[in-house]
Order: structure tokens, then sequence, then C-alpha cells
């Protein structure tokens, strides 16, 4: 259990760091060596889930239940499953946006036209995908529904390894559909995107090629 203790340590150390990446993804550059140190971790299990549409919060409530049974019900402990998301919709990408941006931008009715937010969702002007539930406490009970195992936020399904890959190019068609809800001009909505990601992302050129690239890493693919 020692081993899974520091491999648990090691996927959290690796979140801060990629803190950083999203932040030189600002200009919108393609760090392939990034992509590629993602899909080649020392792991036993790798599994990628597409999301042109987070359906609720299918992509995280697949992976957050995806690692808890590798790590209790066959009783791997943590860390033993590579988890990457690839978001590759205009209203997908919006789930990995900080609170900063879902305040400027209309990030909440752009979910709406594209039927991809859950009626029970209220528009409070913050990311509603974004934030903890829990004290996202590793010894909580994994039976415990209301523990940080199921926890099915970015930031508590981030603190357990997963990885999102967002599409450039559906930065790109959110920034014109975000344009054309009057937020300005696209090229500005774009940047603007780059700039708002999230700890723990990483732009690709296209999510659907980063499912090809996944599956030849030997990734298993789900589609959210």
């Amino acid at each position: 259990m020692e081993t899974n203790r520091a491999t648990f340590l090691a996927a959290a150390a690796g979140t801060v760091a990629l803190a950083a990446t999203g932040e030189a993804q600002a200009a919108g550059t393609y760090d392939r060596r990034a992509m590629e140190a993602i899909l080649h971790r020392p792991v036993r299990h790798r599994h990628i889930i597409g999301a042109p549409r987070l359906n609720g919060i299918a992509p995280m409530r697949s992976a957050a239940h995806i690692m808890g049974a590798y790590e209790f019900a066959f009783g791997e402990g943590p860390g033993t499953v590579n988890i990457v998301v690839s978001l590759y919709g205009p209203s997908s990408v919006l789930a990995v946006m900080n609170d900063a941006f879902w305040a400027k931008y209309h990030a909440f009715e752009l979910s709406q036209r594209q039927s991809d937010m859950p009626p029970t969702i209220l528009n409070s002007h913050s990311n509603p995908y974004l934030h903890a539930r829990t004290s996202m406490n590793p010894h909580d009970d994994p039976e415990d529904v209301n523990g940080f195992y199921h926890d099915y936020s970015v930031e508590a399904v981030t603190r357990r390894g997963v990885r999102w890959f967002v599409c450039n190019e559906a930065l790109h068609t959110a920034a014109r559909e975000l344009s054309a809800l009057g937020d300005g001009a696209p090229e500005a909505v774009l940047g603007a995107l780059r700039s708002h990601l999230t700890p723990g992302t990483l732009i690709v050129p296209s999510g659907s090629q980063a499912l090809v690239v996944a599956q030849e890493a030997h990734f298993t693919y789900q589609a959210a």
C-alpha cells in the first residue's frame, strides 16, 4: 500500500505541475511533449473518455467510477489507472473554465443553447461543474455517497489524477458562439478561453484526434 500512496502523491503533484502547463497554453501553442507525458504515465491501466457534450456530468462521473472500481473493488489502491477526458464540444470545454470566465462571459447561456445544461442548475455566474462538493478527504468511506469518492466535480476528479485534453477546434467554435451572444470579437473571446483554463488541462489541436493518439498508446476508449 505504501507504493500506492506514493503513486497517489505523485499524481497530486502532477496536477500542480499541469497548472503551469495550462498557463503556457494561453497563447494557443501546442505542446506535444506534454501530451505524450500525460499519455505515457507508468501505470497499469489507461482509459480515455471522449466528451463532445457533458450529458449532465457524465465524463466526471464515469472517471470517478472507473477509479473507484480499480482502487476499492479490485483492491489496487489509488493511482493505478490513467484517465484522460478529451473535451471536444463548445459546451463541454466550458467545464474546465474558471469562475472568472463564467462570470464575465455567457458560458451558462451557451450551455443552454447547446442543450447541455441540466435544468436543475441555476445561473450563479460561476462554473457549476468546477468546485468540490466535499472536503476531498482521501480517508472518506468509499461507500459514502456524500464523500470524496462520489464527488463528481472537476476539482475532485482532477485531484484524483484525471487529466483534461481541451480541443482547440472546440475553443474556436465556442468563441464564435459566445461572440454571437454578445461577448465581443471571436478572437478576443478565444484568447479568454485559452487563458482561463483550470489546472490539469492541456490544449490539443483536435479532441477527436486526441482519441486516436490515446488509443495508439493503448488507452481504452469510452464515449461520455
